[in-house]
């Protein structure tokens, strides 16, 4: 059982953070909570039967906390991640990411000294489809060699941010998504913006990665968001019945096809499957859980502050 204390709690408590702490009550448990607004973070006690500390830093303090979740930090930016690393306790920080980054690189200096992991919100390596799409290129379809992406509206709910900022969120997110998955590092990014009838019209970006350490042909990669859409959907109801994230993936040995977060489509030397993977652990909760994981001493990869710093690289290079 990991003790964690939760700092803010965030637009997205009831509807993501909240659920996905209940299914993992078993390995985590709530020990403190701090909330800017007091009766939030009352009521969150009551729920998770926890206690309410006075500040940040109280709540870093306490020796049974050993690590963190960054639920809300709209208004302190990386406040609560440089705590974590001057007391030497690993921190998750939920999306969005983009706002908080001008203090990005003495942080992770700070981390890296002290040893200490900052987990970033990219959500969108845990869906049930990306995770069984990486069993599928491992056991059935090689290398992904071409991939298309229209990552729809955000996964996570973002009332507090312009259109301009959810596109580069979104597009950063994607990114790392395609690295992620590729296993290599992009080199080269590009990135258009094509109006439609005085409208907002959509951005385009495209991607070429490193060669593998086998010598293959670098991979590419091709990224739409529909920006009309992102004007429309910045609020809950996108987060959860928005645009959803869709992507054509090409391999060595066949092509699959992504659709929301649950559902896969795949061929591959005369077999075809089309899968819908209602019962499988939603992407904050397995999210959450490898945070766990890797708090406890595991080996388990997760996407760090390191990974956020070169998503959002590229794609302010692509934009600039």
């Amino acid at each position: 059982m990991l003790n964690i204390g939760l700092i803010g709690l965030g637009v997205e408590w009831e509807r993501a953070f909240g659920p996905a702490l209940a299914e993992l009550r078993r390995r985590l448990r709530v020990r403190w909570v701090y909330a800017p607004v007091a009766t939030r973070a009352e009521q969150a006690a009551a729920e998770l039967d926890c206690e309410i500390a006075d500040g940040m830093l109280a709540l870093l303090e306490r020796e049974e906390v050993r690590a963190v979740l960054v639920l809300d930090s709209a208004w302190y930016a990386f406040l609560p991640a440089q705590l974590a690393c001057h007391v030497g306790k690993p921190a998750f920080i939920a999306a969005p990411l983009g706002p908080r980054l001008p203090i990005a690189e003495p942080l992770l200096r700070h981390a890296a000294e002290a040893g200490i992991t900052l987990m970033a919100d990219f959500r969108s390596r845990y869906t049930p489809a990306t995770s069984r799409l990486r069993e599928l290129i491992a056991t059935r379809l090689g290398r992904p060699t071409s991939i298309v992406v229209e990552p729809g509206t955000p996964g996570f709910e973002a009332e507090e941010l312009l259109p301009a900022q959810i596109a580069r969120e979104l597009l950063a997110s994607t990114i790392d998504w395609c690295a992620n998955l590729v296993g290599t590092s992009a080199i080269s990014v590009r990135a258009a913006q094509n109006a439609a009838e005085g409208r907002a019209g959509a951005l385009e970006a495209g991607l070429e990665f490193r060669r593998s350490a086998a010598g293959d042909a670098p991979a590419t990669a091709s990224i739409r968001i529909d920006l009309v859409d992102l004007c429309a959907t910045t609020n809950r109801a996108a987060a959860e019945t928005g645009v959803p994230f869709r992507a054509e993936i090409r391999c060595t040995k066949g092509r699959a096809v992504i659709e929301g977060p649950r559902r896969i489509r795949w061929e591959s030397e005369g077999e075809s499957r089309n899968e819908l993977l209602e019962s499988d652990r939603g992407a904050v909760q397995v999210m959450l859980d490898h945070f766990t994981r890797r708090v406890v001493g595991g080996l388990i990869p997760v996407p760090t502050l390191d990974d956020a710093v070169r998503a959002f690289q590229l794609t302010d290079a692509a934009l600039s």
